[in-house]
């Protein structure tokens, strides 16, 4: 394999912007990173310089071997925990590479295009001459299989598993292309040993969280992601008040959005907020803390009484302080200022925008949150449920200072292809939940006069006309 040069990384708050932009495109050490395994599963890894990751039957590599490589790069896993880059000829042409391994490369992809056009030389026009016998139409048994595993840790193991499988399968040709496509298919995520690195943005970490744990996202989609991040115009430098129960996938995203740049108060009901899916991100700590700043929902709605009266001691007084009381005043300073700071955040107010991914009753506390929220801002709030968004529409078309509020819904139909042929998928997600959207406007409360053809033709029936003065102005007869 090449010899690449793995790029240095810093960790300083200064260039936590620059690291992420320059890391999205270059996997780079110290890095989180997505796995897309053969069997379309998915991992998240930090890649640590000289460490191993273990991909269980799929095998082990080490990090070294995919330093330097552009994300969405497909990697072979070979012996001794090294890797082969796996590209499409197309992919090779795109990039614009000639390296040592290019001409291999093609060699390797025109091989593999060949064999497969061996395989589906023998196709039958439909699949109704098929005879459902089990495994019995297969001749080639679990415990060959067992054998070929173990006769070597080649990366041709897994296609030769494959090839025998199709040789031995008597009911293969008489399966239509697009049957003999998805038998290969199937067979490919059980036994190849390739693996794709994705770089871990928002989409890709949502998707994580579906595999694994659709409730901890709220069964919220990509799409419905995409429309949150629209409607409530994330962008650097903005100020965003964020209600999310979604373990800190909300705060990535946005994060990725803002560049680094702004700041972000998220309101919780616990004593500490969950915002776990913030340890995948790859901004230093302290870009984080500066960045987001939490307050509960005791603090929001009764400022003034958890306020933390505390006063600063002198140089006189910390010099005589024991190390164990000095250590005790520096927590409590340090928490005390976080907590002044925030409230103090909340009752300034005109935030950019509003956004909600929450199970909690929104109509209650809308009456607290609406009056932090600065005029001609969005207020965006999702829900799972469409009936509990409703509800709350009703509610901001009664009170008035959130315009034109809509409930909107995406879906996106996933589809199936092979040269020449396209449907959709059997089986897909039933919907991936609702998006509420309005701007807060501040209402006069007084003094407030309408124009238009109502009043002028008001006024005009109001007028006397020309005869009626005439007649007003004679004198009446005695």
């Amino acid at each position: 394999m090449t010899e690449v040069e793995i790029p240095e990384v810093t960790t300083s708050s200064d260039e936590s912007t620059r690291i992420i932009e320059k890391s999205s495109k270059i996997i780079t050490a110290y890095q989180h990173a997505l796995i897309r395994l053969p069997s379309e599963g998915l991992k998240i890894v930090q890649l640590r310089p000289d460490g191993v990751i273990s991909l269980g039957k799929f095998g082990s590599f080490e990090v070294n071997e995919i330093l330097g490589f552009p994300f969405g790069q497909s990697f072979e896993i070979l012996e001794n925990l090294k890797v082969k880059p796996t590209k499409s000829i197309s992919q090779l042409h795109d990039d614009g590479e000639a390296g040592e391994n290019s001409d291999e490369a093609i060699e390797d992809v025109e091989k593999e295009k060949d064999e497969l056009t061996k395989m589906f030389s023998n196709s039958a026009e439909h699949n109704q001459n098929i005879i459902n016998i089990g495994s019995k139409i297969q001749k080639l048994s679990n415990e060959e299989i067992d054998e070929l595993k173990k006769s070597g840790a080649t990366s041709k193991i897994g296609q030769t598993i494959i090839e025998k499988m199709i040789a031995g399968h008597e009911g293969f040709e008489k399966k239509t292309i697009f049957s003999q496509q998805k038998y290969l298919k199937r067979k490919q995520q059980k036994f190849l040993r390739r693996f794709t690195v994705e770089y871990l943005g928002a989409s890709q970490l949502l998707q994580y969280y579906i595999e694994k744990d659709i409730q901890r996202v709220l069964d919220m989609s990509e799409e419905s992601l995409g429309l949150l991040m629209t409607y409530a115009n994330i962008r650097p430098g903005g100020r965003y008040l964020v209600i999310d129960e979604t373990g800190g996938v909300i705060l990535y995203a946005m994060m990725e959005r803002m560049k680094g740049q702004g700041s972000i108060v998220l309101v919780h009901d616990n004593e500490h907020p969950n915002i776990i899916a913030l340890r995948h991100s790859d901004y230093p700590e302290e870009s984080i803390n500066s960045m987001i700043k939490t307050i509960n929902w005791l603090q929001f709605v009764e400022p003034d009484n958890e306020k933390i009266d505390w006063e600063d001691a002198t140089a006189e007084e910390l010099e005589e302080m024991k190390p164990s009381k000095r250590a005790q005043y520096d927590r409590r300073s340090k928490r005390a200022h976080e907590i002044n700071e925030v409230i103090n955040i909340v009752q300034e107010g005109n935030f950019d925008a509003l956004v909600s991914v929450s199970s909690l009753h929104m109509p209650t506390l809308l009456e607290h949150v609406l009056p932090t929220i600065g005029g001609s801002r969005p207020v965006v709030i999702y829900n799972q449920f469409k009936e509990l968004l409703l509800e709350t529409q009703h509610f901001l078309m009664s009170d008035k200072r959130v315009l034109a509020p809509s409930i909107f819904e995406s879906r996106v139909r996933a589809y199936q292809t092979i040269p020449g042929r396209m449907h959709p998928l059997m089986t897909m997600r039933g919907f991936g939940g609702y998006v509420l959207w309005g701007t807060r406007v501040i209402p006069k409360e007084s003094g407030v006069q309408a124009i238009g053809r109502g009043i002028i033709k008001r006024k005009r029936e109001d007028t006397p006309s020309t005869e009626d003065e005439k007649s007003d102005k004679k004198p009446k007869e005695e």
